[in-house]
């Protein structure tokens, strides 16, 4: 754990670096690389999250097996239950919004729910890879981990790209022109619903800042907390850590070349995300330390 915190600041201040010359550079960078409806381009922006929301269906999975083990009480089996049904489907909502919704193949006409379909197998498959990982251990308070975990996922997903996108309203580089004018990420678009009156503009248009879709995909380097459940999956740690960055990177590209977001943008969403595994592992940490001390005072 203390050896991924070395990595998540180095990640941390790259994307820092990122953001910084984004504040500077974010129309010039977009005008170069914009590829209006680019193939490969929505192709990563529809799967792109898929892996940061499938924490969810992974977490999910794991509370199920915690739920359904014999030597847990009743109201734990129930609570634990619920969460492994609940974030399963949250991972499903989530992810599967994502085929034929505003940032993916809307123009094919195919009604939004049919996505959820696309997506309830893969979920699936993760919450059962939860399942079996959990099942396959005997290591205690896997139930405190997988909280941490959760409420982490959670906070670097929903409350701050959520409640930032509401206060700045940023206009997508694909919708300039006309009335609709560049802002810098500090400067809120303020006229936003005039604008959106005026040029029939959805209001997922003026919400390019942060990119939940970067932040979604960051998540995935959430899984590099997994291998705690098991000793022997240490050694996958860093491979997973940075196996979750060359994803983030790959869909910030997608995103930025498909207009949807700036640099500002998905550099932005994934700080937001590695702050929360940041807390998340140091939290970790002190839990581990704190369980070396109480041992050790009881072996005394």
């Amino acid at each position: 754990m203390k050896q991924l915190r070395l990595h998540i600041y180095i990640v941390l201040g790259f994307f820092l670096v990122t953001f910084i010359l984004g504040s500077f550079f974010d129309e010039a960078v977009s005008q170069a690389i914009y590829s209006n409806k680019n193939t490969f381009g929505l192709i990563i922006s529809v799967i792109g999250t898929l892996p940061g929301y499938g924490m969810f269906a992974l977490m999910g999975g794991g509370f199920l097996a915690l739920g359904l083990r014999k030597d847990a009480k009743v109201w734990l089996k129930v609570l634990f239950i619920i969460l492994g049904v609940g974030l399963t489907l949250l991972g499903v909502y989530f992810s599967g919004r994502e085929f034929f919704g505003d940032n993916g193949f809307y123009w094919l006409g195919v009604p939004t729910f049919v996505g959820y379909f696309i997506a309830l197998p893969v979920m699936g498959g993760l919450g059962f890879l939860g399942y079996w990982i959990v099942f396959k251990s005997n290591k205690e308070f896997l139930w405190l981990l997988f909280t941490i975990l959760a409420v982490a996922v959670f906070m670097s997903l929903v409350p701050g790209v959520t409640m930032l996108k509401s206060i700045f309203h940023r206009p997508r580089f694909r919708s300039l022109g006309g009335e609709v004018e560049f802002h810098s990420w500090w400067e809120p678009c303020t006229n936003y619903k005039l604008l959106m009156e005026h040029t029939g503009l959805a209001n997922e248009e003026f919400k390019s800042f942060p990119s939940g879709h970067a932040g979604a995909a960051a998540v995935f380097m959430f899984a590099s907390l997994i291998p705690l459940i098991d000793e022997k999956y240490q050694k996958l740690q860093l491979p997973i850590f940075y196996g979750g960055l060359a994803w983030v990177l790959l869909v910030a590209f997608a995103r930025i070349l498909v207009g949807a977001h700036f640099l500002s943008d998905v550099s932005m969403g994934a700080i937001l995300t590695l702050i929360c595994l940041l807390i998340a592992n140091e939290v970790l940490i002190h839990l581990k330390q704190f369980k070396e001390v109480k041992e050790d005072s009881i072996e005394k």
